[in-house]
């Protein structure tokens, strides 16, 4: 029994320490590199590595404190199609991953310019990192709050970058009724969230004194916005059950069933007693199929972490973005490298 539970604890380690863990997020054999040399796939989307469009860097969004008291500028990448001026166009914000304590918006530079190459405008953002994890040796049950604190407060920068873009949609270009929220491992943890976790459902996840420590999780903005769909690249989130019919959003999911960083079914946050559930592509799939909601679901069934290769990814994501515009109500589960825009 103390071997399981260390092997959990390690397993759990894995979502939060990027460089402990890392053999998990690096890509492997079984994870595709992509084809560099691809630009128009049976989908025919650019795919290319050729950027025609703009390219508008480190707009600053907000300030806020980091988890050690620190006073951070957040900022974001804005890409533009070359034919934005003047138009109103749908946007795709992306939250990067590295486990709460790595990366940065430049991680999506390549997937944001293939999107705005195909005429989205693309956002990539910032968000505040660490929360004081020193080696998954030195974990405990303690620790698990600091934990959910990173995630709290990834979430609340996620919506002051929702409400500043809405903000300045005019300015960039953006149909502010248009706006798909999406995300790699920790990132798609944090669209899921913000997406789906509302204001009276935040402590299912998050206790009452995250809440005190630091403040509201929805900043409150003038701003309108309609959030039009989900992006969840290995992600998951805190309960299928809190979807529901009303704030059921069209969502596209890719990643592996062997997935040892993020869980594809479910399991416990951490090792540690009571400890909450947290839920993947699978369970998440279900609940928005059992909701007739738009869903679809890119699984590798041999496959880890950081699944499928980007331009497979790009074709896919177009195709899922231009039936949410023409209102489709599919629900599409694939295992291995086919595409999802013809099926029904």
């Amino acid at each position: 029994m103390s071997n399981l539970i260390k092997l959990i604890g390690f397993i759990t380690a894995c979502i939060i320490v990027l460089s402990s863990c890392n053999k998990f997020l690096r890509p492997t054999a079984k994870q595709r590199k992509p084809n560099q040399n691809s630009t128009a796939g049976n989908t025919g989307y650019d795919t290319s590595d050729v950027f025609t469009g703009k390219a508008i860097k480190d707009v600053i969004y907000t300030s806020s404190i980091t988890y050690n008291g620190n006073p951070q500028q957040l900022g974001l990448d804005i890409y533009q199609p070359a034919n934005a001026a003047g138009k109103k166009l749908p946007v795709v914000i992306l939250i990067h991953g590295g486990s709460f304590i790595g990366g940065n918006k430049k991680g999506l530079a390549s997937t944001c310019s293939k999107l705005a190459n195909n005429g989205y405008v693309a956002i990539s953002i910032d968000y505040r990192l660490g929360w004081g994890f020193v080696s998954k040796a030195s974990f405990t049950c303690s620790d698990t709050v600091k934990l959910k604190k990173a995630i709290y407060r990834a979430v609340q920068d996620a919506h002051s970058a929702l409400n500043f873009i809405a903000a300045h949609a005019d300015e960039y270009n953006i149909d502010r009724n248009a706006i798909y929220l999406g995300g790699q491992s920790a990132g798609a943890i944090t669209a899921l969230t913000t997406a789906y976790l509302k204001p009276n459902e935040v402590n299912a996840f998050f206790s009452d004194k995250v809440v005190q420590d630091l403040g509201p999780l929805f900043i409150d903005s003038a701003a309108n916005y309609k959030l039009k769909g989900v992006i969840s690249m290995w992600g998951a989130f805190v309960n299928p059950e809190l979807i529901t019919k009303e704030t059921a959003l069209p969502t596209i999911f890719f990643q592996g069933q062997l997935d040892k960083a993020v869980p594809f079914n479910t399991r416990a946050f951490t090792p540690c007693p009571s400890s909450t559930m947290v839920y993947g592509t699978l369970p998440l799939y279900n609940r928005l199929k059992s909701l007739g909601e738009l869903t679809i679901a890119h699984v590798d069934p041999k496959g880890g972490h950081g699944v499928f290769e980007e331009n497979f990814r790009i074709d896919n994501i177009l195709c899922f973005l231009k039936d949410v515009q023409q209102g489709i109500k599919k629900q599409v589960y694939l295992t291995g490298v086919v595409n999802s825009c013809d099926k029904q």
